[in-house]
């Protein structure tokens, strides 16, 4: 089923890497993986990243991300009633929903997304890109993981010209990129602005450049507890009776993230 997913997602890519750039034609990838896990384990953190990436995208003649749109649509709301992405989009997407194209829903989709998937999606940008480059980055509790992923085909990139705004460097600056990964520690000086890492330089006969831009942590905006409750039942990850007693206390269920089981309630306040 992955091997499909992924081998599906590439065609895609190919496709649509003119009309829609590379971070939009290949973030199909990471949300197809997120999709995909988000069915197993109900994460309502892997709902948030969803939505914003369906909020933000354009693509599609329905105006959300094909019948890739529909599909997340069917997943995160069991009320959809066959809407077309642009009537969802118009009643449920709120605020800065729409605030995450390009990199930004890149980037929120792979902190999400498993190792393969994330890898998946950088083969993708690099295939489609003429420097074969591909930049992204990974947050942990400390630092922000800056990745460049260089494949063979253009040289070693050289006189590097490498500038963070909105972050603090926390090792050395590479001189110089060879083919394979090279990266970099950084630290968020404001958690609550954008962040933006910007590459460029020179290889064989090509000016190369590498942009990619760190929203702040999404935020949940105006999902409705009930459709979520609704989903669930729909789904049979929760009984006829559970949904009765959350929707009387107003709450949700929780799911284990390791393999989906329900293992707890937490108030609508905090969904």
């Amino acid at each position: 089923m992955k091997n499909k997913l992924i081998a599906s997602a590439f065609l895609l890519c190919g496709a649509q890497a003119i009309a829609s750039g590379y971070y939009e034609a290949c973030n199909q990838v990471l949300v197809n993986g997120v999709l995909e896990k988000y069915e197993v384990n109900r994460n309502f953190e892997d709902s948030i990243v969803l939505k914003k990436w369906l909020c933000s995208e354009d693509s599609g003649s329905n105006g959300g991300g094909g019948n890739l749109g529909l599909n997340v649509i069917d997943v995160l709301d069991f009320n959809a009633g066959g809407q077309s992405a642009k009537q969802w989009k118009r009643t449920n997407c709120r605020n800065t929903d729409y605030d995450y194209k390009g990199s930004k829903s890149s980037h929120i989709l792979i902190q999400r997304a498993s190792p393969e998937v994330v890898s998946a999606w950088a083969q993708c940008i690099k295939d489609i890109r003429p420097d074969n480059l591909v930049c992204y980055a990974k947050e942990t509790d400390q630092s922000l993981h800056v990745v460049m992923d260089l494949q063979y085909g253009i040289g070693n990139i050289k006189n590097l010209d490498i500038v963070g705004t909105n972050l603090t460097l926390l090792n050395r600056e590479p001189t110089e990129l060879r083919p394979g990964e090279t990266s970099m520690r950084y630290r968020k000086v404001d958690e609550s602005r954008e962040s933006f890492f910007d590459l460029n330089g020179e290889a064989d006969y090509i000016n190369v450049s590498c942009n990619y831009t760190v929203p702040p942590k999404p935020k949940n905006e105006g999902k409705s507890c009930e459709a979520f409750r609704l989903t669930t039942l729909s789904n049979g990850k929760i009984s006829a009776r559970t949904y009765e007693y959350l929707r009387a206390e107003d709450q949700v269920p929780l799911f284990s993230s390791r393999d989906g089981s329900l293992i707890g309630y937490y108030p609508c306040s905090v969904f």
